[in-house]
């Protein structure tokens, strides 16, 4: 498989060029931020972001606001209440176990005891955890998304009847280290621009030929007409 998602990655490099270079983000912001993205796009979910970073000088002054205001703030992002008692409940069983708003452990935990850890907060899930140890700490851990997932199973990567968490576990384990952070912003790219759900571009795929979506014909032809 490592052979098909290196030749996977060179195609949509020359689809959609090489992504940028990414700088490390703070891990409880990316955790915020991550949270916000949930059910909603990144433009919404970073208004949002952005909304709160200028709000509060720290993430302790979050938690010295009502839940309504704080929901007010983020109503961008979409599911505002819920969203805001989430974000709330993780950064004060953060300050509850490290003593203070701090992910900063992490960095020096393995990847296994990472993700048990991220998970074990009300509303963190594998994506999440993952977009945090991939884009704050740099650990080769795979976040899938809907739009991953989907490509994934459309180009055979994983089985069609695969969940979400071994999705992780075996793109993961099959996507070579270095080039995770590639593979996961190509795949999204794709997934928005040209595998889409409900109208893939299937004419227009530079992986035509190393897909294994079973309507894929269907989409060409439909494409043409």
């Amino acid at each position: 498989m490592g052979q098909k998602i290196r030749k996977i990655i060179a195609l949509l490099h020359r689809a959609y060029g090489r992504p940028r270079p990414w700088r490390r983000t703070d891990p409880v912001d990316e955790l915020v931020r991550t949270v916000l993205s949930q059910n909603t796009n990144d433009r919404n979910s970073l208004a949002a972001f952005a909304i709160l970073k200028r709000a509060f000088r720290s993430w302790k002054g979050v938690l010295d606001v009502d839940t309504r205001r704080l929901a007010r703030l983020i109503r961008h992002a979409g599911l505002a209440n819920i969203k805001a008692a989430r974000i709330k409940g993780i950064l004060e069983e953060i300050r509850r176990r490290e003593g203070e708003i701090t992910l900063s452990s992490l960095k020096s935990s393995d990847i296994r005891h990472s993700l048990e850890y991220l998970t074990s907060l009300k509303g963190v899930g594998p994506k999440t955890a993952s977009c945090v140890l991939l884009f704050s700490f740099g650990k080769p851990v795979m976040p899938v998304d809907t739009h991953i997932f989907r490509v994934a199973k459309r180009l055979g990567l994983i089985e069609a009847d695969s969940d979400i968490a071994e999705a992780h576990r075996i793109l993961t384990g099959a996507v070579p280290k270095s080039l995770i952070y590639e593979f996961h912003l190509g795949i999204i790219e794709h997934g928005r621009r040209t595998c889409r759900a409900r109208d893939p571009r299937c004419g227009e795929c530079l992986l035509y030929r190393v897909c294994r979506f079973d309507k894929k014909e269907f989409f060409s032809k439909r494409g043409q007409r």
